[in-house]
């Protein structure tokens, strides 16, 4: 899975989420923020990002080709920096 990024949001410990998706072939951890009150809102804003860019989830909503992956940083980034865009 070498070409796709997934985001999501989980409460409490992400371990048990992380190990689900390693052993679904997702095994690099590119970006972990815990503790953010505003992880619905940023999920659903890299959803709507990926939406407007035409980009289509490869499965299910959180699964995009790896293409993606810088715009998705840069969102969940700027977030986190308190420059959210809504």
């Amino acid at each position: 899975m070498n070409d796709v990024v997934k985001f999501g949001i989980t409460s409490g410990d992400p371990r048990l989420r992380l190990s689900n998706h390693k052993r679904d072939g997702l095994d690099q951890i590119v970006r972990l923020i815990e503790g953010n009150p505003e992880a619905l809102k940023m999920e659903n804003a890299c959803i709507a990002a990926m939406r407007d860019a035409g980009e289509k989830p490869i499965r299910g909503r959180e699964y995009f080709h790896i293409r993606t992956l810088g715009t998705i940083l840069d969102l969940v980034d700027g977030w986190v920096d308190g420059r959210q865009h809504e």
